[in-house]
């Protein structure tokens, strides 16, 4: 192993270039990094870049390309101190959740940022959030997959994209963050111990497309906005953005119906929030606790990006709708606030 750190672009504002259609991820980024960043890399970790063939834009990510990433990872884990995941900032909280569960208690840091003005752009906050990521990945490892944006360290599998101009993109509205970046490094939250820490194995799944769908919640919603879940053969599990507190319309027959038959038809159901901040209490209003009663799934403070990443990791996984149902509420990866 090397004290370099290995940069892994999937694509992304980053390392985007103007083109006649706009701006598009672009080859040359290990260049475009040293003639960005200049005399402001010295005192930082040597990087080597791998890019990805071919390199996406986030709006196009799926679960097969949460598997490359990986991979390239885990091939790539005894060469290198620690890892940067540069990603495109409209799917990075999906991606993060699915790799924090993947990769689990890391004995290395993988760090995974991005940016909303691309580097060598006016403004361009790549600068900063490359530097801190270059920064903390060569440290000892925190124990799981994070997230740097805006000067701060984040739980991978707990952010969420709030924003789409602002430089602090991303936040960790159930979590406290895990370090605060300024003229010194202040450390809030708390690494997982070194005794648990573990290196990535080789993949022995294949991620199914389209086997987790989202449904969220609206007033009058018909019943043509969820009936095909029940129909669509590959939909193995549904995340239900709820009103508040994890509250439904009770008062819906065909929607209470639809809930009955995705449990007959043992389809995985997820309660989560439509809120930010704050998570589900399922039987805190009656227009909620139906869902107990009906096998739904509570959520609690998880972020819908994690959950959806965690049902396609289990069922990735193999693990059938009744080992889902008894193992929801297990925490992983600290996905959620435990009581």
């Amino acid at each position: 192993m090397t004290d370099k750190i290995l940069i892994v672009y999937t694509g992304g504002t980053i390392g985007m270039v103007h083109t006649e259609k706009g701006l598009a991820p672009s080859e040359g980024l290990y260049e475009r990094i040293h003639d960005t960043l200049g005399e402001s890399l010295q005192g930082l970790p040597n990087f080597d870049v791998i890019e990805l063939n071919p390199l996406i834009d986030s709006s196009n990510i799926t679960p097969d390309h949460w598997g490359k990433i990986y991979d390239t990872l885990q091939e790539n884990w005894a060469d290198y101190s620690g890892f940067i995941v540069l990603h495109g900032t409209d799917t990075l909280a999906y991606t993060s959740a699915v790799l924090s569960f993947m990769l689990g208690q890391c004995d290395k840091n993988v760090i995974i940022t991005g940016s909303q003005i691309p580097l060598g752009m006016s403004r361009s906050d790549g600068i900063n959030n490359l530097e801190a990521a270059l920064a903390l990945a060569a440290e000892s490892s925190f124990g799981m997959t994070t997230v740097l944006f805006h000067h701060t360290l984040m739980q991978g599998s707990r952010v969420t994209k709030f924003s789409s101009h602002d430089f602090a993109a991303f936040q960790s509205f159930n979590a406290e963050p895990l370090a605060k970046l300024s003229i010194h490094k202040t450390y809030v939250g708390t690494r997982n111990s070194n005794d648990s820490l573990c290196s990535p194995v080789v993949r022995n799944f294949t991620f199914l497309n389209h086997s987790v769908a989202v449904l969220p919640l609206y007033p009058s919603m018909p019943k043509s906005a969820y009936q095909g879940f029940l129909e669509d053969d590959q939909c193995r599990a549904v995340v239900l953005q709820t009103y508040g507190a994890g509250n439904i319309a009770d008062s819906n027959e065909s929607y209470v119906e639809f809930l009955q038959a995705m449990q007959a038809a043992k389809k995985v159901v997820v309660n989560v929030t439509q809120c930010s901040h704050g998570g589900t209490s399922q039987g805190a209003y009656a227009a909620g606790s139906l869902l107990e009663r009906l096998s739904v799934l509570d959520g609690k403070d998880i972020t819908l990006e994690a959950a959806f990443s965690k049902l396609h990791w289990l069922i990735a996984k193999g693990h059938s709708y009744d080992e889902i149902q008894q193992s929801w509420l297990k925490g992983v990866i600290g996905e959620f606030t435990e009581e």
